[in-house]
C-alpha cells in the first residue's frame, strides 16, 4: 500500500537511497555482528540437518548443542566461523546495497514511499544478487560444521560422560584447506553445491524479510511504540523479519545444508536429495532444525538491523551522500 510508511522515517529514507561506501560499510558490519551473535546455534542446526538417521541422529536441540560444545570453543561453538564472520560483511553490503539501488529505481520519488509489492520485488532481486558470494560461503562454512566430531552421553552414566567422538573421514583445518581441497576435487562448481535450494530458499524469503521489516518498523515509528532513535524498532522490528522469513523455507534449507555438505556425490540433484532424505528419515527430516533456526534468528536479525540502521545514519551524518 502507498503511503504505509511514515515520510519521517530517516532509516528507511536512508536505506533506500543511492548505494555510496556508506551502504557497503554498514552491511560490512551489521553481517558481520549478526554471523558472531548466531554461529553456535547456526552450527547445532546444520549439525541436526545432516544427522538424520542410524547412530549418528540427533534428534534434539539439546543432543546437538551438548555435541558440538563437547568439542569446545574453537573446535566446535564456534568452528569455521571467521570465514563467514568476514565474507558475511561483504554478502550483506551487496544485499542491502542492490535492494537500496531497486527501491530507488523503482520509486524515484524520495517522497513517496515505495508499495507492498516494490519493496517485495527489490528483497527479491537483491537476494537473487548475493547468491554470487553467498552460495560459496555456505559451501565451506556448512562443510566445516559438518565435520564436527559427533559425541553422545553415555547412556545409563553420568551427563558429564561422554563417548568417544566420531570424527570424520576428511578433516579440514581451517577455511583455507577447506578452500584449497574443494577447488582441487570439485573445481569452481563445488562452490556452487546447493545452488537450486539457495535460490529457492533466498529469492521469496528475502522479499518477505524487508517487508515484514519496512512495515513493522513503520508501524512502531508511527504509533510511538519506538525511542526517538528508533532503536527499539529496528530490534523488533528485525528480529521479527528474521523469524517469520526463516520458518517460511525451513525444507529448503535442509535440502541445502545436506547438498552442500555432500562431498561424495551422494545426491544427484536437488529433486534427488529430498527424495533420498525423507525416504531414509522420514518427511519430518524436511523440518530439522527449524526450533533452533527461529529462536536464532531473532537476536541474529535484530543485531543485523539495529547496526545497519544506526551506522548508517550515523555515516550519512559525516558523509553525506
Amino acid at each position: 500500500m502507498e503511503g504505509t510508511i511514515p515520510e519521517d522515517t530517516e532509516d528507511l529514507k536512508s536505506a533506500r537511497g543511492i548505494m555510496s561506501m556508506n551502504d557497503y560499510i554498514a552491511g560490512a558490519f551489521a553481517g558481520s555482528a549478526g554471523i558472531m551473535v548466531g554461529h553456535p546455534f547456526d552450527t547445532a542446526k546444520v549439525q541436526m540437518q545432516i544427522r538424520t538417521t542410524g547412530e549418528h541422529r540427533l534428534g534434539k536441540t539439546t543432543d546437538a548443542l551438548s555435541s558440538v560444545s563437547a568439542q569446545g570453543l574453537k573446535k566446535g561453538l564456534f568452528r569455521g566461523m571467521l570465514f563467514p564472520v568476514m565474507s558475511y560483511g561483504a554478502v550483506n553490503s551487496l544485499f542491502f546495497g542492490v535492494y537500496g539501488n531497486t527501491i530507488k529505481l523503482l520509486e524515484p520519488d524520495e517522497n513517496i514511499r515505495p508499495s507492498s509489492s516494490k519493496v517485495y520485488i527489490a528483497g527479491c532481486i537483491a537476494g537473487t544478487v548475493q547468491l554470487i558470494l553467498a552460495c560459496p560461503t555456505e559451501v565451506i562454512k556448512c562443510t566445516l560444521q559438518s565435520q564436527i566430531p559427533l559425541t553422545r552421553r553415555k547412556e545409563h552414566e553420568a551427563a558429564n560422560l561422554l563417548t568417544k567422538p566420531v570424527i570424520p573421514r576428511i578433516y579440514h583445518s581451517g577455511p583455507v584447506a577447506c578452500t584449497v581441497e574443494i577447488l582441487k576435487t570439485e573445481g569452481i562448481r563445488g562452490f556452487y553445491k546447493g545452488y537450486t535450494a539457495m535460490f529457492l530458499r533466498d529469492v521469496p524469503s528475502y522479499g518477505l524479510y524487508l517487508l515484514v521489516y519496512e512495515h513493522m518498523f513503520a508501524f512502531m515509528v508511527h504509533h510511538d511504540l519506538t525511542d526517538k532513535h528508533h532503536v527499539l524498532a529496528a530490534i523488533i522490528a528485525g528480529g521479527m523479519a528474521g523469524s517469520i522469513s526463516w520458518a517460511s523455507i525451513m525444507p529448503l534449507d535442509v535440502i541445502k545444508s545436506r547438498m552442500q555438505v555432500d562431498h561424495g556425490n551422494r545426491f544427484n540433484g536437488f529433486i534427488d536429495c529430498a527424495v533420498k532424505s525423507v525416504e531414509r528419515a522420514g518427511i519430518s527430516v524436511l523440518f530439522r532444525g527449524t526450533g533452533i533456526t527461529v529462536a536464532r534468528a531473532f537476536p541474529v536479525n535484530a543485531v543485523t538491523f539495529l547496526f545497519y540502521s544506526q551506522l548508517l545514519k550515523y555515516l550519512d551524518q559525516v558523509n553525506p551522500r
